[in-house]
């Protein structure tokens, strides 16, 4: 490999760290034209063009990795069709992962002979209840015979997908337990005014998600507001005002979560897990994302084509979460008429 294509990379990944992708993704293509790996170059125009909301482009640089046959762990589906088929749906990848990609198991049930999904434990019950598959199942357990399997995180290219095609209707996670506003911890809690949900911090994988509890004072000042802490891990348990309601604890089970945010006029949290369940339940949803957001929330715009109730709020320069919560902090002021149900 030349030091040219070498330096034509790096520049390419600086240009992507300042989300500037369409400059990222023209000099990635030069850093392969000049002799860096092919496949490295591809992924990261992949990610470019999904943050660009260039989907078909990014679809065509996965048709070309496939074709070139670089390993992946994952990857399991061959291209071929599913009808008439025993599928297994496999969800390998995290919590709000899965959330977010199964909403496509029932475009492959229609086809499909058969559909099993084989989830992590927390979702289990809770997939089982939105009756997306034929069959839920979790790690261990028996798996019944199949024809083909698929990772959920495949399915928005299986489907080539597009902003525009995505299956969003809402809620497809739901349940006889979401249909009553008083069920759940939060439910049975007497509290007047606004009920808003708050997530403040995601897991350490990505630390730039994460919102210093201390910065939350301004916005917890709100007096019309009744705040409910759905924090769950390490953070769970951070000083808060007394009259913020801690509902959950360091590891709560999704179910009770989801029952829990389904009491609430609005749930607002940071790029987590919650954000990919309350958007599926199809509630009120402000998620707060960090100046270099993941792919699929796009690079631009307040609204996101996977979760119709959904509003982003977006870091105009890195770490800067004080412009964000102002701007969270005056919707709220102005928006209470239109958020409560």
């Amino acid at each position: 490999m030349s030091l040219c294509a070498q330096n034509l990379f790096e520049q390419a990944e600086r240009f992507r760290l300042r989300m500037e992708v369409s400059e990222a993704a023209r000099l990635y293509l030069l850093a392969e034209e000049a002799g860096f790996d092919p496949d490295q170059c591809g992924a990261a125009r992949w990610t470019c063009y999904m943050l660009a909301g260039e989907w078909a482009r990014a679809w065509a640089e996965s048709d070309a990795i496939a074709q070139r046959g670089a390993p992946d762990p994952h990857r399991y589906w061959d291209g071929s069709s599913w009808e008439g088929k025993h599928v297994l749906l496999r969800c390998l990848h995290g919590l709000g992962d899965t959330i977010q990609f199964i909403r496509y198991a029932p475009l492959l049930r229609t086809s499909a002979r058969s559909l099993t999904v084989e989830a992590q434990p927390k979702l289990k019950v809770l997939l089982q209840g939105s009756q997306l598959a034929d069959r839920v199942i979790t790690w261990g357990e028996a798996e019944p015979p199949w024809d083909m399997q698929m990772e959920v995180n495949e399915l928005p290219r299986v489907f080539r997908s597009l902003p525009d095609s995505i299956p969003n209707r809402v809620p497809y996670i739901k349940g006889p337990h979401f249909q009553n506003r008083n069920t759940g911890e939060a439910g049975r809690l007497s509290k007047t005014g606004l009920r808003v949900g708050l997530v403040w911090e995601a897991s350490s994988f990505d630390p730039a998600r994460n919102i210093p509890p201390e910065m939350l004072a301004p916005l917890l000042q709100q007096s019309h507001v009744t705040f409910f802490s759905l924090q769950a891990g390490p953070s769970w348990d951070v000083a808060l005002p007394p009259h913020v309601v801690r509902l959950g604890g360091p590891d709560p089970d999704v179910l009770p979560t989801a029952g829990n945010m389904s009491t609430l006029d609005l749930v607002i949290t940071v790029d987590t897990m919650v954000a990919h369940l309350a958007g599926a339940l199809g509630l009120q949803t402000w998620t707060m994302l960090p100046f270099q957001c993941d792919w699929r929330w796009m690079d631009k715009g307040s609204w996101t084509p996977w979760y119709p109730t959904m509003r982003l709020f977006r870091q105009s320069i890195r770490g800067d979460w004080t412009a964000v919560l102002q701007e969270v902090t005056a919707a709220l002021g102005n928006g209470i008429a239109t958020i409560k149900k």
